[in-house]
């Protein structure tokens, strides 16, 4: 007997009981609307008496309210015009089971070499087989279909996506199958260019026949089986993102769906990591590189841009920058549009960015002013103007800026929305314009570091040191900001408190019951909010920056660092965003040996507690760069490091500590560590593939020898003319 088609989930079960107490309840059907309208003056009397009528009926509480966001998202889930979701079954059982039993025994990764792996991957092929769609679907075992994908050969790749093949319309709009497409785009994507090779041997043994199309054939079809629905995808909740993935992966673009600045990157996605074993081979092209691509990809990208649009007015393109689910397409489009098929397609007046802002001037008061302003200050609008900041022609973006954005630049950073869209501004502007916009910036640093915005800050630090500007104003204007007494400056910036972070720990937050029942305590200090975990990160980053300039940028965090006691900075060193600016200091550039000398001091006789804490464990790592030239210092922390191995030894950080001040060679072969503390093998190894210098007994020795050739040279040639004359 098939399956009654049926939806999981709370939601759904709500909504089918509300469903049969209308049919219980109601004497006539009515057609099933998705949102409730408002009803007219003409029939208000109509609805009095249908409503009088049914006064003595008692109706289960809030039965008969459709919230209105629950009806746009039921409404949102129909991938079809009839309104019925496509079903493909559901696993039974002991089907289930197994294939979640398999997605356990993939993440824990037990396996001894790539080798069995891929058997394991080949099983559960097996028995995936015909149930491709149904995993796809499950919200239980799509992260295994995802998974299998990632492990997938090109073989195995083109059998999976042929299943897909005249289902995409429906999978792509779906909430786990959309994530299954859009990983299988990526991971086919490296391998578009390989030839199909037919194993027919294989196929029978597996009693399934070899796909006959190839893997870029297959996007095409994907391609010809939504081309009548892209205007619709580009606002579908599930499939815009799907959508993504498929124009950078035609156009040959890295897909990274980890990177921050990917345009695929999301909060929401879960990151499915595949480790790797021994034995495995890695992948011939990461995530992060171009890959090459058929011709008749490019054509096909370039109609898919054009349909996506074409259906579409000014107004409405317009307000998709504004919109949650259209914007990043949009973004997209932007960037294949000015970055990978050149920038003078911006001149063409039916392209997306011309749309836009038709006006390449930018001037006061114009159309594109007037949009350009509506983004700078939207949360959604301003991801699509930064896009379209970075990759502007130049003349469009000197317009824009010295038109529109560059008097306001200080306002602008003002703002936590607009002032990500002065990054990517700073990110463009030449030397000359750079100084003047670090002119009209100095002015808000007060209130920036007050409020604790330090991107624009940090962002300009960096921009300087690119183009060769001079920092002191902006130094002048740091220190003027925060306290006078370096001491307190240092918490100031990364936003520490030495009272709370050296007070021990009470008993009272162990955990532990009372005897009256109460509940429990939580154990340690009290957690730390999102907010506060975002302010101490970017002043750690703002420091580390300050650090790179030598100058006194970097001397304001130097004085602070070795104005604080041992324990201070012992304990910044093993918190986590402190610790970065403790590493940054220990082995910067501008650092010098006095510095350096007084600061590695400081952590003698707590070498150990540093090395078996995560955060710690690398600032002892810095310390061996950092003492370099302070070579005692470097002999006295080995000698501490030593006196506890076996504690180092039973921590898995202690352990890399060890490794990387090469303490196995401290205590057996004392002279060879010494050459490799002082830095003698890196010489050694740098001078390996040049010449030695020749001495001076070898110098004198060449010269003799090519005196002596230069005379036998013209002897031999006098010999010769006198042999001519007679």
């Amino acid at each position: 007997m098939p399956r009654e088609q049926q939806k999981r989930g709370r939601r759904a079960e709500k909504k089918a009981q509300k469903e049969d107490s209308k049919r219980k309840f109601e004497e006539t059907p009515e057609d099933h609307v998705a949102k409730r309208m408002k009803p007219s003056a003409d029939d208000a009397d109509e609805t009095n008496e249908i409503s009088e009528a049914n006064d003595d009926v008692q109706l289960p509480e809030n039965e008969d309210y459709i919230p209105l966001d629950q009806g746009e998202e039921q409404e949102g889930e129909r991938p079809n015009e009839d309104g019925d979701m496509v079903f493909y079954g559901l696993l039974d059982e002991e089907e289930s089971e197994y294939f979640q039993r398999a997605n356990e025994m993939l993440e824990l990764n037990q396996f001894q070499d790539a080798e069995e792996r891929s058997l394991f991957v080949d099983s559960v092929y097996s028995e995936a087989s015909g149930k491709e769609l149904k995993i796809a679907c499950s919200q239980g075992c799509s992260r295994l279909m995802e998974k299998l994908i990632s492990m997938s050969n090109a073989r195995q790749l083109r059998r999976i996506f042929s299943k897909f093949i005249g289902q995409f319309l429906h999978l792509v709009q779906h909430r786990f199958a959309s994530h299954c497409c859009e990983t299988l785009f990526i991971h086919a994507a490296p391998a578009v260019m390989q030839k199909t090779k037919s194993q027919p041997k294989k196929s029978d043994e597996e009693g399934e026949e070899e796909p006959e199309l190839s893997l870029a054939e297959m996007f095409m079809a994907v391609i010809e089986e939504l081309k009548e629905n892209w205007g619709y995808l580009l606002t579908e909740r599930f499939a815009s993102h799907t959508i993504r993935v498929l124009l950078l992966v035609l156009a040959g673009e890295p897909v990274d769906v980890t990177s921050n600045e990917s345009f695929v990157a999301s909060r929401k996605k879960e990151r499915i990591e595949i480790p790797t074993i021994q034995g495995e081979e890695k992948a011939s092209k990461s995530k992060t590189e171009k890959h090459a691509v058929p011709e008749a990809f490019e054509p096909a990208l370039k109609k898919i841009m054009t349909d996506m649009v074409s259906g579409l007015d000014d107004v409405y393109l317009r307000a998709l920058a504004t919109h949650p689910v259209g914007n990043p397409v949009l973004q997209v489009l932007l960037f294949l549009e000015l970055s990978h098929f050149g920038k003078s397609s911006a001149k063409d007046p039916k392209s997306t960015i011309r749309r836009l802002v038709p006006d390449e001037s930018f001037e006061e008061e114009s159309e594109s002013a007037v949009f350009i302003r509506g983004l700078l200050y939207d949360p959604v609008g301003s991801r699509l103007l930064e896009t379209m900041v970075r990759y502007l022609p130049g003349k469009s973006f000197k317009n824009l800026y010295r038109n529109n954005l560059g008097d306001r630049i200080g306002s602008l950073s003002r703002n936590s929305t607009a002032g990500y869209v002065v990054l990517r501004m700073l990110e463009r502007l030449g030397k000359d314009d750079l100084k003047i916009a670090m002119t009209n910036i100095i002015p808000e640093v007060p209130g920036l570091i007050e409020r604790s915005r330090l991107i624009v800050p940090k962002m300009l630090i960096e921009r300087c040191v690119v183009r060769g500007v001079d920092t002191k104003p902006l130094a002048e204007a740091l220190e003027a900001a925060y306290s006078q007494d370096p001491v307190i400056r240092l918490q100031q910036m990364l936003k520490f408190n030495p009272s709370e972070i050296t007070a021990p720990q009470s008993e009272d937050h162990d955990m532990d019951e009372d005897n009256d029942g109460k509940e429990r305590k939580p154990r340690g200090p009290p957690p730390v909010s999102a907010a506060e975990k975002a302010e101490k990160l970017h002043g750690s980053l703002l420091a580390q920056a300050m650090l790179t300039v030598p100058g006194p940028l970097s001397q304001l965090v130097y004085t602070s660092l070795l104005a604080q006691s041992s324990e201070t900075i012992v304990q910044l060193a093993q918190e986590t965003t402190s610790s970065r600016v403790l590493q940054q200091a220990l082995t910067s550039t501008t650092s010098t040996p006095q510095i350096r000398r007084q600061l590695t001091t400081r952590f003698q006789g707590h070498l150990t507690p540093l090395a078996l804490s995560s955060s710690g464990s690398h600032v002892v790592d810095a310390l061996w760069a950092a003492t370099k030239d302070i070579f005692f210092v470097k002999e006295r922390m080995a000698q501490e490091l030593e006196q506890h191995e076996q504690e180092l030894r039973d921590s898995f950080v202690g352990r890399a500590v060890w490794r990387n001040w090469s303490m196995d060679l401290f205590k057996r072969r004392r002279r060879d560590w010494t050459h490799k503390a002082k830095g003698l093998e890196e010489r050694n190894e740098s001078n390996e593939g040049a010449e030695r210098p020749k001495s001076k007994l070898e110098q004198a020795r060449a010269r003799y020898a090519a005196a002596k050739e230069a005379a036998d040279a013209g002897a031999t040639g006098a010999n010769q003319t006198a042999v001519a004359s007679r």
